[in-house]
Parts: C-alpha cells; sequence; structure tokens
C-alpha cells in the first residue's frame, strides 16, 4: 500500500510539470521575413524563386482552434533523368522546351569559373550545343553523348596552354551546365581561356 502510493505521487508530480513546461509550438509565427540575397552585378543567378521561403504572417499555420487556413510546403525540383535512361524515340526526338525554358545563360559557378546554364533537357541542350560548335572555329574531334562530354582542338587565339579541351555537358537542378575542362578532363580550364571558348558558343546557341 505504501508502494502505490509512493507511485501515485511521483505520476502526480510528473503531470503537474508538464504544465510548468512552456509551450513554444507555435514560435515559429514570430520569425521575421528577409529580403532575398543580392547577387554581384557580375554574376547571374539561376533559379532565385525561393523552395521553403518562410510564409507570410497571414499564410502561416494557425493554432488549434485559431482558423483552418494551412500551408502547404511547395514541392521540391523534380529528379532530372541522367543520359541514356530516357526511351530511345525521346532521344532520336527532343521536344522543343515550352516558353523561354531553353534560353542558354552565360554565367559563373561558385569559384568564379565560366560556365553556360541551359535550363532544359539534356537532349535538346546537346543537340544545341552540337550545333552551335559547327558555327564557331572549335573543331570537334570526337564526342561521347553518354557522358556528356566534346572533345575539342581549340585554336590559339583562346590562349589555352595545349590545344586540345574537353566541353562538359553536366546535369544540375537548375538544368544543364556546360563547362570547359582541361585535355584530361581532370580540371576546369582557366578562366579567361574558358570564358573566350564558352562566348564562341553562346553566341551561336
Amino acid at each position: 500500500m505504501h508502494r502505490s502510493l509512493i507511485v501515485a505521487g511521483a505520476v502526480a508530480l510528473s503531470v503537474a510539470g508538464c504544465g510548468l513546461i512552456p509551450d513554444n509550438s507555435l514560435r515559429y509565427r514570430e520569425a521575421q521575413v528577409l529580403e532575398p540575397i543580392t547577387v554581384p552585378g557580375d554574376m547571374v543567378f539561376i533559379g532565385a524563386d525561393p523552395l521553403y521561403a518562410v510564409p507570410q504572417m497571414e499564410r502561416r499555420l494557425q493554432g488549434k482552434g485559431e482558423g483552418e487556413d494551412k500551408f502547404e510546403a511547395p514541392r521540391p525540383p523534380q529528379l532530372v533523368a541522367a543520359p541514356g535512361e530516357a526511351d530511345d524515340e525521346e532521344e532520336q526526338t527532343p521536344a522543343a522546351p515550352a516558353d523561354n525554358t531553353g534560353q542558354a545563360v552565360l554565367a559563373k559557378d561558385g569559384s568564379g569559373y565560366p560556365i553556360i546554364m541551359m535550363p532544359t533537357s539534356f537532349a535538346w541542350a546537346w543537340e544545341k550545343v552540337s550545333e552551335a560548335l559547327t558555327q564557331t572555329d572549335l573543331r570537334v574531334t570526337d564526342r561521347n553523348r553518354d557522358q556528356g562530354v566534346f572533345f575539342l582542338t581549340v585554336p590559339e587565339r583562346y590562349q589555352l596552354q595545349l590545344p586540345q579541351a574537353r566541353l562538359k555537358l553536366s546535369h544540375t537542378t537548375n538544368g544543364i551546365q556546360v563547362a570547359v575542362l582541361n585535355e584530361e578532363g581532370t580540371a576546369l580550364a582557366g578562366k579567361t581561356s574558358g570564358l573566350a571558348i564558352l562566348e564562341s558558343i553562346h553566341g551561336e546557341l
């Protein structure tokens, strides 16, 4: 009997203690909405729309009994199929992108290296870059579509250390990124030479 009283007393104290803990479940509603980041003038940021921005006050989730409106989180970006995973029919006849989604942008990556961003499918980007290369003085000596690589012979005016380079198409969350690599494909080409090559290609896209 004495033991039962002790257990009952402990339970009562636990229940009473819970009432002393403050309820912070809605503290997130006090968060401030910050201004979007300012991108330097010599750079371009692709995909500036926030995916998980703090909702405005009128859209924030209400507590129990405070209203029926509920904030719905936006869906994350859809995964992009890697080269070679699409159906053969789709690979042979890539669909043209709608509106301006296929517009190529000459930009820089996080380290300041020049890149071309093409917010479109790999199949369409590969065809467009292939056509653009034929209009430049860059000579394509080989290509590997599965790896997204063009092997180039580069004229002296681009001031590469070696006359060979690779043009690499890579998947990103914003579409296809085009970058210039060295002859072995182990590192990015110099910024000055890479920019000159990409400017020549971008002018024909």
